[in-house]
């Protein structure tokens, strides 16, 4: 599994109050932008006026609209993961679970810019580096626990780990783009993730992993938790 992407700006030769303030307030501009617009009629004047910045600042920081976009986003999605007050361990089942149902409820509140970046997923003219943003920081957040199949040998013999990952990824961002789309009904979206997760991994797995997940699909979901 490649690395995350490099999509940072550059380095400051320092880090002031006002530069780290300045950095926030484009990068909360900018997913506000792409909530009300989208990504294909991103504007970068408009983001100077919003922000409050010169055109040159913001490329001097980040080079491109592109690795401007991809950094809003993705740094969006790892702050928030961050602030998930888990009750797991790491790389366990149980922790992934909590982030599906935390990151699930969390779009429900945001789904003009869900619905935005989704798009932008799905379309066949993508940028890559956007694409990768996106597509990365969520294979991270399912890798561990599936590594740590593979290595007590859970994983059925056929499932290549780093691929499982990606597919995952694939088909949770397959099914918030049905939800962002109207396709189906807020309350049905984190159980859907959480199903539909739970299902995919159980054909992957085998032993006590295997085991684990399916007593967990036959037992009814706790309505605290979805």
């Amino acid at each position: 599994m490649p690395a995350l992407p490099e999509i940072a700006e550059k380095p400051l030769t320092y880090s002031s109050p006002a530069i780290l303030e300045r950095r926030r307030r484009i990068l909360d501009e900018t997913r506000a932008l792409i909530a009300e617009q989208g990504i294909g009629n991103f504007s970068m004047n408009e983001l100077c006026k919003r922000a409050d910045v010169a055109k040159r600042t913001l490329y001097n920081a980040f080079q491109t609209r592109e690795r401007l976009i991809a950094s809003a986003i993705q740094e969006y999605f790892l702050e928030y993961l961050g602030k998930i007050p888990y009750k797991s361990e790491i790389g366990t089942l149980q922790r992934n679970i909590e982030r599906i149902v935390a990151v699930g409820r969390r779009n429900r509140k945001i789904r003009n810019y869900i619905r935005a970046i989704m798009a932008v997923y799905f379309s066949p003219d993508v940028d890559r580096q956007i694409w990768e943003a996106m597509h990365s920081v969520a294979v991270e957040s399912n890798l561990e626990w599936i590594r740590n199949l593979q290595r007590r040998r859970q994983l059925q013999p056929w499932v290549d780990a780093d691929a499982l990952a990606n597919d995952i990824v694939r088909y949770e961002y397959a099914t918030v783009n049905d939800w962002a789309r109207g396709l189906m009904p807020d309350e049905a979206l984190v159980p859907r993730l959480v199903n539909s997760y739970l299902t995919f991994l159980a054909g992957a797995t085998r032993g006590v992993a295997r085991t684990e997940i399916e007593a967990m699909l036959r037992e009814p979901p706790e309505e605290n938790i979805l």
